[in-house]
């Protein structure tokens, strides 16, 4: 059964979320600009591993912690 608590967890979870995608987003194109500011012919590894980044942090803040605050406001209030 879908509790209240648990879908107001989920929305914060969905909201913070999306806050920390967006930090990590920008601090992983810090780290590929400060790298072309050093080197600007060759490339980095965090540049050369960008997509698989942005899908790991997509999938670890986007969807992890909505269901992460989803149970955690489920149980508190069942």
């Amino acid at each position: 059964m879908i509790s209240i608590a648990g879908l107001i967890g989920g929305v914060m979870g969905i909201y913070l979320g999306w806050l920390n995608y967006r930090l990590l987003l920008g601090f992983m194109e810090a780290a590929i600009n400060k790298g072309r500011e050093r080197n600007p012919t060759e490339k980095g590894w965090v540049e050369l591993a960008e997509p698989t980044i942005r899908k790991v942090i997509f999938t670890l803040t986007i969807i992890g912690i909505p269901i992460i605050g989803y149970l955690a406001g489920a149980s508190i209030a069942p």
